[in-house]
């Protein structure tokens, strides 16, 4: 298990691993499998199961408030904010990059799931915007960048280049392949709305060279991680 924010004794965001089972939602025969796997990682961390609010995601970039748990899965989005303590946010990822928010002043969270399509899509500045909305200051955010597919395996063909045309400088050619980095493009977007370098960590593994993690590009199946964020008590 990983641990973010652990500055901020009032903020617990974690991420799974491979040993930790997968945590896909809502995945046909496999979900039964994967909701033991989702409840026993919860119990492990002290988390009551029951106030997680989970994502079932789109690969776009809408983020949702969410205002009381009451809803325990919500749809057609891809990040969740709150200012509701003893809720929990979870996505789930498989290379794409879980992105954790806290706004330390208003007592913040959120989480996203970075795609590069919810990247290029703004996934980072609407999860910003949401919580601006509800009360939060950019110089008050910190964020964390949990492991993700690096710029060493995702590579992209020439059909989609154009979609990256506003980040050049974080595309790259090597033996005539195409390759970009995507943390790159979303610390680039998060310095460009105000937050400051030091406010941002990064855990750099990538989760196609290291077995620690699922891969849905080295291993081509549906199993996840599940990043998770909330406030305690």
């Amino acid at each position: 298990m990983l641990k973010f924010f652990e500055k901020f004794s009032e903020v617990f965001a974690i991420m799974s691993e491979k040993t930790d089972g997968s945590m896909k939602l809502l995945d046909g025969e496999k979900w039964e499998e994967n909701l033991k796997n989702r409840n026993k990682f919860f119990n492990k961390n002290e988390i009551n199961p029951n106030k997680v609010t989970s994502v079932r995601l789109v690969h776009g970039s809408k983020v949702l408030a969410v205002k009381n748990g009451a809803e325990k899965i919500v749809e057609d989005a891809d990040g969740l904010v709150t200012s509701e303590s003893n809720i929990f946010l979870a996505v789930t990822v498989s290379d794409c990059i879980p992105v954790y928010f806290y706004e330390k002043e208003k007592k913040i969270v959120g989480i996203a799931h970075a795609g590069w399509r919810g990247i290029v899509g703004g996934i980072v500045e609407n999860a910003i915007g949401e919580i601006l909305k509800l009360g939060g200051k950019v110089e008050n955010m910190y964020i964390a960048l949990g492991p993700g597919i690096n710029s060493c395996h995702f590579e992209i063909k020439k059909d989609v280049l154009n979609e990256f045309r506003r980040y050049d400088a974080h595309v790259l050619r090597r033996e005539e392949k195409i390759f970009v980095d995507l943390k790159g493009i979303i610390r680039e977007q998060l310095l460009s709305r105000g937050i400051k370098e030091g406010s941002i960590e990064d855990n750099k593994a990538c989760t196609y060279c290291s077995e620690n993690f699922f891969s849905f590009r080295r291993d081509k199946t549906n199993e996840t991680m599940v990043a998770a964020i909330g406030l305690k008590n």
